[in-house]
């Protein structure tokens, strides 16, 4: 599996005595720390306080996307001792917002305590330059400042059920995708240009700030789809969380931060082109799905066309041959069969396995089968299902056929593994064995096993007895390469 470890959790568990409630608090500040950034114009340093109290170490860092960073440098991972910079230590200590230098460069701005149940756990390092601004770096400055104190105070980041933070469908809105400031009573008191625009695509030509953005909402929102209690309260800036509002012609999402004095900031984002994306992408695979749907009821059709065929038969040798001709087809009507309930590139090979081994066992030779699996494929390619899932209905075939005991019976085990290289696939029986080894140039089914194991998917096969010294049993043994990106179940 993939390193899901951060390096804040990576620094926070090895440099810090930091626990696990405080490490996720901070996680839940760095999922939404761009928003802080973007608004206070300003590169942030996320400095956590040694164990031995030694100083801090960076453990995150971000740059804005509304000004050009001041720190070009990646800093994360330094360390930097008491008393170097004296913003750090007065934050840390007083866990009060401290005010530094306004020079640009690597000087501290403002170092902001990041409290936690009532402790300070980290140092958040603002390093931004002091420049003459207009109406929106004011609205946005003075945001910043109100959300700073509230990490100070311990009331944010908080964490509610319908909040998605960074994620969602297609992410969630940032500020320079379009922010507005609510009052205590809901109205637009300051709209960005890229939030009048989201609002001119939702269909709405007049000015927005003035108006009750719920009402708007409600206005705006597709005929016939039904105003949400979360649209509603994000709307009125209630509550911390994401909603969307669905248009004629567009769409939007919006996310609703509420702030300490009873405003509230709400990012909104036109997500019209990501919609008719995810259509095109449902229409794709809807396409896909109906071509291995009709695909596999073709391959049907052609299996019983030849079922019917041989019944006609009156040479025996013809009407096997036909036999297993239909049984070879219905084996890949299987893999269609799951394509079309489950399209991609990977594919559910347990579930593939299953149906055949049992579609094997009900049309090859009629015997009494005492069958074990233990059986681990895990998710292959749609490129090897099909030749693989061949290659094990032919061994199956094969075992029942030539594995009989003498009361005329056989007890069959298959098993498969994995491993992050290569899938290993055993069947054995318990026959009278085979003289091995084996003439290569022998029977259609065996000759059909080294074809696609050797040439299709790139493996190897290899004969053996059961019980070698008595020549006793067969057992088949497969290896499979993985293809590139299919290594992970």
């Amino acid at each position: 599996m993939p390193n899901s470890r951060t390096p804040l959790d990576e620094i926070a568990q090895s440099r810090t005595d930091l626990g696990e409630a405080e490490i996720s608090h901070l996680q839940l500040l760095l999922a939404d720390w761009t928003l802080i950034a973007d608004l206070a114009f300003a590169d942030l340093i996320l400095w956590l306080p040694t164990w031995n109290e030694a100083g801090f170490v960076a453990a995150a860092q971000i740059r804005p996307t509304t000004a050009r960073t001041h720190i070009p440098e990646d800093l994360v991972g330094r360390f930097v001792p008491r008393g170097r910079h004296a913003e750090l230590d007065r934050a840390f200590a007083t866990s009060q917002i401290t005010q530094g230098a306004s020079a640009v460069g690597h000087e501290i701005t403002q170092a902001i305590p990041v409290r936690c149940a009532d402790r300070t756990i980290a140092i958040i390092g603002c390093y931004a330059e002091v420049t003459q601004s207009g109406r929106l770096e004011n609205v946005y400055a003075a945001c910043a400042i109100e959300l700073l104190q509230m990490i100070s105070e311990g009331n944010f980041p908080r964490q509610t059920d319908n909040d998605q933070g960074t994620g969602g469908r297609g992410g969630a809105p940032r500020v320079g995708d379009g922010l507005m400031l609510l009052n205590e009573r809901g109205v637009i008191e300051f709209a960005s240009p890229n939030a009048r625009s989201a609002f001119r695509r939702l269909g709405l030509a007049i000015d927005i700030e003035g108006q009750v953005l719920a009402e708007l909402a409600a206005r705006l929102n597709r005929p016939g789809v039904p105003i949400n209690d979360t649209l509603s309260l994000v709307a009125r800036g209630s509550i911390q969380g994401t909603a969307e509002i669905e248009g004629l012609q567009s769409a939007a999402t919006m996310r609703a931060i509420p702030l300490q004095d009873r405003k509230s900031i709400i990012l909104i984002r036109d997500v019209s082109d990501l919609r008719r994306r995810e259509q095109a992408l449902v229409g794709k695979d809807a396409a896909i799905r109906e071509i291995h749907h009709r695909v596999k009821n073709n391959l049907q059709t052609v299996a019983s066309l030849l079922r019917i065929q041989g019944r006609r038969l009156d040479d025996a040798s013809a009407r096997l041959a036909i036999a297993e001709a239909g049984r070879r087809v219905a084996t890949i009507a299987v893999v269609h069969d799951l394509l079309a309930h489950n399209p991609g590139e990977m594919v559910d090979f347990d579930e593939v396995a299953s149906k055949v081994i049992s579609l094997t066992m009900e049309t090859a030779v009629p015997i009494k089968v005492n069958l074990t699996t233990q059986m681990q494929f895990g998710l292959l390619s749609s490129e090897q299902a099909t030749p693989l899932a061949l290659v094990i209905a032919e061994i199956v075939a094969n075992a029942m056929e030539h594995g009989q005991e003498p009361d005329g019976s056989a007890s069959i085990k298959i098993g498969a593994s994995r491993t992050i290289e290569e899938v290993t696939v055993v069947v054995s029986d318990s026959g009278v064995g085979i003289n091995l080894p084996l003439d290569t140039s022998g029977g259609l089914g065996l000759e059909i096993v080294q074809t696609l194991v050797n040439d299709e998917l790139g493996g190897g096969i290899d004969f053996t007895h059961e019980v070698e010294q008595f020549t006793q049993g067969t057992r088949v043994t497969i290896r499979i390469p993985l293809k590139e990106g299919f290594a992970l179940n």
